[in-house]
């Protein structure tokens, strides 16, 4: 269907602006009518305007953690300076740092102008705002403070993408010496191996084994990489139809929660996320039900939904937080007690908020050791495959040495 770009008047001389969907230019323009709008500019979007070159899978077009998190805190600066929210929003698209960003203030403006809420306007760009943002933006909302819960969701993100940044700087050395070690053994293996296999050769002596190997492989290195090939493939189309069977997909994740290292991250993190979104909610006045079942929805493991699906079941029933989620989910059992004592306490809001912060900062730690083990064991691995190869071209040196004197 055609995408329609306009500029209107509202009721009360208000000015909108957005995108509407519909099959003609008359048809567009009757659409707005029947809300109230008054169109005086009105143009189609063409699908293909934006060539693949622009698209937002180039960095230069996509709205990275960094830019979001920024938007959210300028954002959250204007609300709390009391500037009326269409008011905010054009700021934002005067100022944003990104073309993308630009385009989604625009587009956030135009829906509010439209009588949309905040939360229902950015509902429409899920891709850049995540539920949990949703959520905690909805939260205050509810609660008549938006520019706390904007601050709040500042905050996280500015927290995220530090984590982000830290681990990505963390791989730029395993990655280099990755590469490094590549380039090392299609030396070895490409040019050193076959001169030295050629003197075994002409000598009628049998090959070392090492050397038979790396002779096989150099070989054949066309079907091998065909073979890596066809099983990426079939990786791919596993993950594929595992992703898209939510009980085969709940079985996996449920599998990825009892990894060593991994699953501990996932768990904390799932954990702080619910716990800051809940927390938010209850402090914004939200029933306790309500306030877990918006929370439900941006926990992202299965096997985690799953067992909240049944503890949010047990809170219809009557029973209380801490009780239904020591029952049905598997959260850690540090986050169960904080939230019996907060229940206990009458601060069940306060207390998940700091459960929040507590896994938060679990979850960065477990993945700045994680990564200070990564790096060695890439090093040892790499070390081991190089060296053994080395080793076996000196020892076969050794034995055409031997061969010679004798």
């Amino acid at each position: 269907m055609p995408t329609f770009e306009y500029s209107a008047y509202g009721a009360q001389g208000q000015f909108a602006q957005g995108r509407i969907d519909a099959a003609s230019h008359e048809l567009a323009s009757q659409l707005l009518w029947a809300q109230g709008l008054t169109p005086f500019q009105m143009n189609s979007v063409r699908v293909d305007a934006i060539r693949w070159w622009q698209c937002d899978l180039f960095s230069s077009r996509r709205t990275s953690l960094r830019q979001l998190a920024s938007f959210t805190r300028e954002f959250a600066t204007l609300m709390s300076a009391e500037i009326p929210l269409d008011d905010a929003l054009r700021i934002l698209c005067d100022q944003a740092i990104s073309e993308s960003m630009k385009r989604s203030a625009k587009d956030l403006r135009g829906h509010v102008l439209n009588g949309l809420a905040l939360s229902e306007a950015m509902q429409n760009q899920a891709k850049l705002f995540s539920p949990d943002y949703l959520s905690m933006v909805r939260a205050g909302e509810l609660g008549g403070n938006i520019s706390g819960a904007l601050d709040e969701v500042a905050e996280l993100l500015e927290r995220r993408a530090e984590i982000t940044a830290r681990i990505r700087s963390a791989l730029i050395y395993p990655a280099m010496l990755l590469a490094l070690a590549g380039v090392a053994i299609g030396v070895i293996v490409g040019v050193l191996v076959p001169n030295v296999a050629g003197i075994f050769e002409g000598s009628g002596r049998p090959l070392p084994t090492m050397l038979g190997l790396a002779m096989a492989l150099n070989a054949r290195w066309p079907e091998i990489a065909l073979l890596v090939a066809a099983a990426g493939v079939a990786a791919a189309c596993a993950t594929w139809w595992t992703w898209n069977r939510p009980d085969t997909r709940r079985i996996v994740e449920r599998a990825l929660l009892r990894l060593p290292i991994l699953g501990p991250l996932v768990l904390d993190q799932e954990t702080a996320r619910f716990a800051r979104v809940l927390g938010t909610l209850l402090k914004a006045g939200v029933p306790l039900l309500a306030a877990s079942i918006s929370a439900r929805g941006v926990v992202r493991n299965g096997h985690m939904r799953y067992g909240l699906d049944h503890a949010i079941d047990a809170l219809r029933e009557g029973a209380a937080l801490h009780h239904a989620l020591q029952t049905e989910a598997c959260l850690p059992a540090l986050a169960l007690r904080m939230i019996s004592v907060g229940e206990e306490a009458g601060k069940l809001g306060t207390m998940l908020l700091r459960v929040a912060v507590t896994f938060e900062q679990k979850t960065q730690r477990t993945a700045e050791r994680f990564m200070t083990i990564l790096t060695p064991l890439i090093t040892m691995a790499m070390a081991c495959v190089i060296g053994g190869l080395v080793m076996a071209v000196v020892d076969a040196v050794m034995s055409v040495n031997e061969l010679a004197v004798r």
